[in-house]
């Protein structure tokens, strides 16, 4: 018996709001420095094969209107795994000096190298010589975001996976990929409270062609630019919480996610912790 499944295909952290970059390439150079940051996430503690990623990112400008970044993303889920590099360079438009408001378009090329360890299906004849072995394929992509930011408020559009590639195994009739597009759109603000308190809710809407649509609606709350505690709601999906500190150029951020769903019978929840170094912009 074979059936199709529609899911969403990129993997998005929970602390993407630490390193919007991650979510919109249009933010490639809008930030002060080289914010270079490091992200793990295990998700559904317990479940075996459950997907595993890491993610190192970095961006800065480049003059006075432009901007460059770099990300490289490992993701494993069971007997696929999936490595890839994203290029990125945006343009800023300045729009208001008073407020420090900027309009900022960015486009990212994505190489990814799909690995499928075959073996490690479960099957009735595993002699099959259809799932011996593995099968690697090499697909190319990109994305194009737009960013409207100012000193507190900031609101993105981007789309990924523009080209929806087919991803064609061998085994086909096992695991045939086609990608198709990821639509996000990210707000905030964020309000200062009193000489030591910033308080940032902000939106996260997904979207899946023809498929999927989720939103993120999220609370951050800092003292002291200092310690934070935030807390999310994933629509139909889960509750995740929050815990930041930071210091000089030092950024680390914690989140525990915490199912809804069904799957909560078989999983502990999803952690992942992600590490933001702040060097100095060479290049300006």
């Amino acid at each position: 018996m074979t059936g199709m499944m529609f899911g969403q295909q990129m993997n998005i952290s929970s602390l993407y709001n630490l390193n919007k970059y991650e979510i919109n390439p249009a933010v490639a150079g809008s930030e002060e420095g080289m914010p270079t940051a490091f992200s793990f996430r295990k998700s559904w503690i317990g479940i075996d094969g459950a997907p595993t990623t890491q993610r190192l990112s970095t961006h800065l400008g480049v003059g006075k209107s432009m901007g460059v970044g770099l990300q490289i993303i490992n993701n494993v889920q069971g007997p696929l795994r999936r490595t890839g590099m994203e290029a990125t360079y945006a343009y800023h438009i300045s729009l208001n000096t008073t407020d420090s408001s900027y309009l900022s378009f960015g486009l990212s090329a994505f190489l990814y190298q799909y690995y499928l360890n075959k073996q490690s299906f479960v099957v009735e004849d595993p002699t099959d010589p259809v799932i011996q072995g593995s099968e690697k394929k090499v697909v190319p992509d990109a994305a194009f975001g737009v960013y409207y930011h100012a000193k507190n408020y900031y609101l993105g559009l981007a789309v990924y996976q523009l080209f929806q590639g087919r991803i064609e195994y061998d085994a086909s009739d096992i695991a045939d990929n086609k990608r198709i597009r990821h639509y996000f759109m990210n707000m905030g603000y964020n309000f200062r409270i009193g000489k030591d308190f910033e308080l940032e809710p902000s939106v996260l809407l997904k979207y899946l062609e023809g498929s999927v649509f989720q939103a993120d609606v999220n609370v951050y709350a800092t003292y002291m630019k200092m310690i934070s505690l935030g807390v999310s709601y994933r629509t139909s999906n889960a509750i995740i919480l929050q815990l930041g500190y930071q210091t000089g150029g030092l950024n680390i951020g914690y989140a525990y996610d915490i199912g809804l769903s069904d799957i909560t019978t078989v999983s502990g929840g999803s952690h992942e912790i992600m590490v933001i170094y702040r060097f100095g912009n060479f290049l300006r």
